[in-house]
């Protein structure tokens, strides 16, 4: 059985319920197309991460937490200072994002040790989305997190396959966790045969620290759009047979609490 760990979730129709102010336009797919996409390939857990173009506004988060069908879930929120944790704890949360990438044209890695504090009274990880070059600083701020916290970095990264040595130095502080989302940084989507050395290198070093997401429905990603049964491959492929059910389930099931 599967846990796909990082999913985004819109609106079957794009109405003014649908804010388009982020760097793309929402696909007009929600979580219950997820599920019918993902539920025949022994998808039976999902993580749903806040889109970016819904900011601080976690309404449909949670709205979409409390779908119901063949996948459970749990969500990761982006909040501010009047987020209502124990609220968003009781819908499913249970963590928050923080944005550190060039492209996205700032970053919110300052506020990690403030933001840390807060997630640690509900028992929350942080997820990072963040690349090489804040990795000295991220290891020095990982240091300092919270008693038992995790920090999760999303898309492996954004490391260059070919150069894995910056994450995997990173991963030596047992609190940093990993996503092995392939399609940010593939350069053969729908085959992966480039990443296939860096995630047996990373599952057989850190099979703890290790989880899976597809990233679906690929909204920063070029077609033709991504397939979840080609990453299902890649993992069993390029990872032991105990280090994919660390990763499809037994990890995520700690992590956020299913």
């Amino acid at each position: 059985m599967i846990t796909d760990c990082h999913i985004h979730s819109f609106s079957r129709s794009r109405g003014a319920d649908t804010p388009q102010t982020g760097a793309y336009v929402p696909p007009a797919r929600d979580v219950l197309d997820f599920m019918n996409e993902a539920a025949p390939h022994g998808v039976r857990r999902a993580v749903v991460v806040q889109a970016s173009v819904d900011g601080t506004d976690n309404s449909r988060l949670v709205e979409t937490l409390g779908a119901e069908g063949p996948v459970a879930l749990r969500g990761v929120a982006v909040i501010d200072e009047g987020a209502d944790l124990p609220a968003l704890q009781a819908a499913g949360v249970r963590a928050i994002r923080i944005q550190d990438r060039t492209r996205l044209g700032a970053s919110a890695l300052d506020q990690l040790p403030d933001l840390a504090g807060r997630v640690a009274e509900v028992g929350w990880h942080i997820e990072l989305n963040s690349e090489p070059r804040s990795f000295e600083r991220v290891a020095e701020m990982a240091a300092g997190l919270p008693r038992g916290m995790r920090l999760i970095l999303d898309h492996v990264g954004h490391v260059d396959p070919a150069a894995p040595d910056p994450v995997m130095r990173l991963l030596e502080n047992e609190r940093v966790w990993v996503k092995l989302s392939p399609t940010r940084i593939s350069n053969d989507i729908g085959r992966y045969g480039d990443l296939v050395a860096m995630i047996e290198r990373i599952g057989a070093a850190f099979p703890e620290q290790i989880i899976w997401g597809s990233d679906w429905p690929h909204v920063m990603t070029p077609d033709p759009v991504p397939e979840i049964p080609p990453m299902l491959a890649l993992c069993r492929e390029a990872l032991s047979t105990d280090s994919f059910r660390r990763c499809m389930w037994d990890n995520p099931e700690g992590l956020y609490g299913f």
